[in-house]
């Protein structure tokens, strides 16, 4: 995991032209693949068919802000980072920002070096969060499989009941509870109840 090669893909929406022409010749310069959009609603129609990436988004813009976009469509933006683009003596808005979401805030005008430095340590810090969000998913696909019943079992094992306790809760033998144990485990590809027990803690995000 820690030799992740980190996501260097990124999209700019602001409202000025000649900013995001500068910006994109900068990254590209730094060979991050860029899409840049003067609007909120622009990038919002196209997000569900972005790769997943760093969302550069200027807080004012002519139409919905980018605060609007960050505070009314969280779900638009699952698959991104956010990072704020504020002027100068606006840290309270961008306070405000991170509250909704957002990772960072960048302050017009910023130094190149620092500008990259800083966008690079974020790309990594959310490859991370990509990966760890796929495992997520893969551990919630998987407990898909099981029956209502087997999840019953997998839930109450998560919570540490024995098996007699489960027994006596969902109204079933012990021994239907470990006929349930061993079919959960046999579905989910692993060879131990406590393999399965990892599943299920993934699948919790825990």
């Amino acid at each position: 995991m820690f030799g992740a090669q980190a996501i260097r893909r990124a999209y700019l929406v602001d409202d000025d032209p000649a900013y995001r022409r500068s910006m994109e010749l900068l990254l590209v310069s730094e060979f991050w693949s860029v899409d840049c959009f003067a609007t909120a609603s622009e990038f919002a129609d196209q997000a569900p068919l972005l790769e997943p990436g760093i969302l550069l988004l200027d807080l004012h813009l002519k139409g919905a802000s980018g605060l609007d976009l960050l505070e009314r469509h969280p779900a638009i933006l699952d698959r991104f980072t956010v990072v704020m683009i504020t002027g100068a003596g606006e840290i309270e808005t961008a306070v405000r920002s991170m509250k909704a979401g957002a990772v960072d805030f960048i302050e017009k005008p910023m130094a190149a070096t620092d500008l990259l430095d800083r966008l690079e340590s974020i790309a990594m810090d959310f490859t991370l969060s990509l990966q760890e969000r796929r495992r997520v998913f893969d551990a919630r696909r998987q407990i898909e499989m099981l029956s209502p019943r087997e999840r019953d079992v997998l839930e109450r094992l998560l919570n540490g009941a024995p098996n007699k306790v489960i027994a006596r809760d969902l109204s079933i033998s012990p021994r239907t509870v470990e006929m349930h144990r061993a079919r959960m485990v046999q579905k989910l590809g692993v060879d131990t109840t406590a393999a399965a027990l990892e599943i299920g803690r993934k699948a919790r995000g825990s």
